[in-house]
């Protein structure tokens, strides 16, 4: 009776230890990165699209990154879009550098990529991040109209009756052939702030374009209001304002600040 008892008691414990040390390495071993792969305002994409997320180790500067994990999203039909990495802890070093990388393609065309470095996991970087993606066109095309608000600090009375706001978006990227992307002109004007909307059909804004807000106020052939400096009408653009993005900008008194 004491051999088979003892040998009971054998695989019993090694079974428990089996059982324990699958647990630990199971533990150990399985991590996970989540988060979103945002463009700076929603997209809709193309049926079809594909949208890739990896971590790599980018610790060798001089070396390619080594791939950790990644994510692929099918059939994706809009960003944001979130994601979720698996990766095995192990292969974790504290004394390494990790990041994440993001492409969003089409029928093998490559539409937005993320331009900036996403840390994640150690020396001090977040365990979970979002992925911000440009877009591979350096033109974004506005699908709404572009909100935007005029201001007058040295309005001190009502404007005339007949006043008339006219608003221009120039892009002034080569300064000896500015091009007026989309203007507008409004009247009835109440007073400051005065609200408006630049067209938006066939508008394109690019990242890597300088742009200016013109902006004139004019009664009876008169100018009273402008902008009078281009470092005051100068504003940067990273993509088509609208929502929580607007064109806001002062004007002056022409009798006070005439034009350059």
């Amino acid at each position: 009776m004491t051999f088979p008892v003892s040998r009971f008691v054998v695989v019993a414990a090694l079974a428990v230890l089996l059982t324990a040390a699958s647990a630990c390495g199971s533990n150990g071993s399985d991590g996970s990165i989540s988060g979103e792969v945002r463009f700076a305002r929603e997209v809709d994409l193309p049926e079809g699209a594909v949208v890739t997320v990896t971590l790599l180790d980018t610790s060798l500067a001089d070396a390619g990154a080594t791939e950790l994990g990644r994510a692929v999203i099918e059939g994706v039909d809009r960003l944001p879009v979130r994601f979720r990495i698996a990766y095995d802890r192990s292969r974790i070093s504290d004394r390494a550098e990790y990041s994440l990388h993001a492409d969003v393609q089409h029928g093998g065309d490559l539409l937005y990529i993320n331009d900036t470095d996403h840390p994640v996991l150690t020396r001090g970087a977040p365990g979970d991040s979002d992925v911000v993606v440009v877009s591979t066109n350096p033109f974004d095309t506005c699908v709404e109209p572009l909100p935007g608000e005029i201001h007058s600090s040295f309005a001190d009375e009502a404007l005339p009756a007949d006043a008339v706001l006219t608003v221009r978006l120039v892009d002034v990227t080569q300064p000896e052939e500015s091009v007026v992307v989309t203007e507008v002109s409004r009247g009835n004007l109440e007073g400051f702030p005065i609200e408006f909307e630049l067209p938006h059909h066939g508008v394109r804004i690019s990242r890597h374009h300088r742009y200016e807000l013109e902006a004139e106020i004019s009664a009876g052939g008169e100018l009273l209001y402008h902008i009078p400096t281009a470092e005051w009408r100068r504003i940067w653009l990273p993509h088509c304002p609208g929502g929580e993005l607007r064109l806001v900008n002062d004007v002056f008194p022409d009798d006070r600040f005439p034009m350059e």
